[in-house]
């Protein structure tokens, strides 16, 4: 990879992080109207509230990943920019079309997938599929 093609991901990498720290963590209760108050006043109210309660920690949870991948990929273009680029499973080049969609890609696709289990996969499709 070319030094040019590395600073151009250095600042998509920055950009992202920018954005990624601007619109903050979400509020883990979004639908609560007094500050003052605590809980809710009936069932269905209470679902609603604990349900987006759930939304806004996964999309926290998700940020945060996110946010520490990009950090990782940040070190590692100060600290081995020549290995920045390469697969961490296979060590061949990330396409550069993966990394210009997701600068801090650590696998090339083909590793991300197998390091992955497939939703579904495993699991028996019939009581007498013993797979």
């Amino acid at each position: 990879m070319t030094p040019d093609a590395r600073a151009a991901l250095r600042l998509a990498l920055e950009r992202l992080r920018r954005q990624l720290l601007s619109t903050g963590p979400a509020k883990i209760e979004p639908n609560r109207q007094d500050p003052a108050s605590t809980g809710v006043a009936d069932e269905d109210a209470q679902a609603l509230s604990e349900m987006l309660q759930v939304l806004a920690s996964q999309r926290n949870r998700g940020q945060a990943d996110l946010l520490g991948r990009i950090d990782r990929a940040l070190r590692k273009l100060d600290e081995a920019p020549d290995d920045y680029g390469l697969c961490e499973s296979c060590e061949e080049e990330i396409p550069h079309k993966r990394l210009a969609l997701m600068p801090y890609a650590a696998l090339c696709a083909g590793c991300q997938a197998r390091s992955e289990p497939r939703p579904g996969a495993g699991r028996r499709r019939s009581v007498t599929d013993f797979e």
